[in-house]
């Protein structure tokens, strides 16, 4: 049941992603790397494992300046689609999953040209 739920996300997910500016990576990437974590970013205690090798990833073709922003605004245009999260989550993913890359509180508001 949970995979289907998951699923169902991305598919949903990759709907509205139309909808964003171009980010390198693509949006449609991000949302597939970050699926994983929906769960931990809704208040489950520990990041999936999924989740864990997903941001991995992810900060991985963060090079950039830019690629962060791209990323950033990805998340920020569709994580609101998701329901209600809490967005002081995603640092920690980068911690309990071991990442270096630094992932900002994503909300509404965030402002990815800071990221």
């Amino acid at each position: 049941m949970f995979k289907l739920i998951n699923i169902l996300t991305i598919l949903v997910l990759l709907t509205f992603s139309s909808e964003i500016a171009d980010a390198a990576p693509p949006c449609q990437e991000v949302i597939v790397s970050i699926t994983p974590c929906l769960s931990f970013i809704k208040g489950q205690p520990d990041p999936a494992p999924g989740c864990c090798s997903g941001a991995k990833g992810l900060a991985k073709q963060a090079n950039t300046k830019l690629d962060r922003q791209g990323i950033c605004e990805c998340l920020k245009g569709v994580l609101p689609k998701i329901g209600p999260y809490d967005p002081k989550r995603f640092p920690l993913i980068a911690q309990k999953c071991g990442i270096n890359t630094l992932i900002p509180p994503i909300s509404a508001t965030t402002d990815c040209t800071k990221v």
